[in-house]
């Protein structure tokens, strides 16, 4: 299927899947632009929902489908919440509405965390030689193929896998298309090479590559409109045209991180 108007149009005529809220789970993110909270939703999963996002609630919904797609990250959905959803007090009213969450994993920790740890905190709960070459590097090539600005990503404590997040701030110019330039965050405690060896940027660059033009599409189909969505779907083919156009040339640029 080519990535044009009729065939964005074809798969948006499919409608889009919509998850319940159904209660709120009680976690928060204070201090963020989203100011995201945790809600259980009707499948039985918790969700990090948003009602805001730097680029629209669009960003955040492709980059977690793409993310999930290539194993880099969780996935997003779209969620509603109900004022019988939200908790006493208003805090999570600016949620009301058909929003976006992000699957909630386990053991994780925001990299941005780590620094606030004290030095025996961190030494107990971080073990930098746990943390997954490969999936470091996968996110790498993920975020440096969808051009994230605010660069996060989170470790499960028990594994080692690094996971790419908070796709806001992503899509912020996709006219003409610009060159991907690498994406690397600096995590406290992991040497800034890990993953850059040839074996591991290779195997990124496949999963990348491996995104079909139909997948970029049914990444970009099916989403609500709104002023907090920003989800024409000129605005959207071009953010299809635009990855397509990037895929390719994550390789190299991974390469010269080696």
């Amino acid at each position: 299927m080519p990535i044009d108007l009729v065939s964005l149009t074809s798969l948006d005529a499919r409608g889009y899947e919509v998850r319940e809220a159904l209660s709120w789970e009680g976690r928060t993110s204070p201090g963020t632009h989203s100011q995201a909270h945790t809600f259980i939703c009707v499948d039985g999963k918790t969700y990090w929902v948003k009602g805001r996002a730097q680029q629209g609630l669009v960003a955040e919904l492709i980059g977690g489908r793409l993310a999930s797609k290539v194993g880099a990250g969780p996935v997003a959905r779209i969620i509603r919440v109900t004022p019988e959803a939200t908790p006493a007090g208003g805090s999570a009213d600016h949620l009301i509405g058909v929003v976006v969450g992000s699957e909630d994993e386990q053991n994780v920790m925001n990299s941005r965390d780590l620094d606030k740890l004290t030095p025996e905190d961190f030494e107990a709960k971080f073990d930098a030689k746990l943390v997954d070459p490969k999936a470091r590097a996968l996110v790498v090539a993920f975020q440096t193929w969808i051009g994230v600005g605010d660069v996060q990503v989170l470790i499960n404590l028990k594994t080692g896998k690094v996971r790419s997040i908070d796709h806001g701030e992503c899509f912020t110019a996709t006219n003409p298309v610009v060159d991907p330039t690498l994406n690397l965050l600096s995590i406290k405690g992991l040497d800034p090479k890990l993953g850059s060896d040839a074996a591991s940027v290779a195997a990124a660059a496949d999963q990348i590559e491996a995104v079909t033009d139909q997948q970029i599409l049914d990444a970009v189909a099916g989403i609500p409109l709104g002023e907090s969505w920003r989800s024409p779907a000129s605005r959207r083919l071009e953010i299809a045209t635009w990855l397509a156009a990037r895929r390719p040339l994550v390789r190299e640029v991974m390469k010269a991180w080696t």
